[in-house]
């Protein structure tokens, strides 16, 4: 099942980065794609026994960042924004952002505070993310914090 709002990117794949549970990654080369609905279906080199694909249940295909769909400006992939400095404009230190909760409204970032959760509203009006520092500028709004 995609996890990419580009499954236009499967068109041309020739190969993909898969990541098993346990974190190890190895390349796969890529015979054939075809959609089947809101799912894919891939023929991959080398792979060609149910047994052996078996032994890639729950693995995830993940693409290098150098390989990333652009996006637009003011937008940001999850593992941009993951690990980011939480600060708010006067420079008090807030937290690092461990996790991104997707919500129907908007998305909520999840900021481990000292051993506590902070949960931060990704609005555009109340946070400033700024990549090149490696950190998410929050304006201090009375009851957030």
């Amino acid at each position: 099942m995609p996890l990419t709002d580009f499954v236009e990117r499967f068109e041309d794949l020739d190969g993909v980065l898969l990541e098993r549970p346990d974190g190890s990654r190895n390349r796969l080369g890529v015979e054939n794609i075809r959609a089947y609905g809101n799912r894919m279906a891939i023929k991959f080199d080398g792979i060609e026994t149910p047994e052996t694909v078996a032994e890639l249940r729950g693995s995830l295909l993940v693409v290098r960042r150098e390989e990333v769909h652009p996006l637009p400006e003011g937008f940001h992939y999850v593992f941009e924004i993951v690990g980011l400095e939480v600060e708010t404009e006067a420079g008090e230190r807030i937290g690092r952002v461990v996790d991104v909760l997707p919500m129907p409204a908007n998305d909520v970032y999840v900021v481990d505070r000292d051993g506590k959760e902070v949960l931060l509203p990704a609005i555009q009006d109340l946070i400033r993310i700024d990549k090149s520092e490696g950190r998410l500028v929050i304006r201090d709004m009375e009851g957030l914090l």
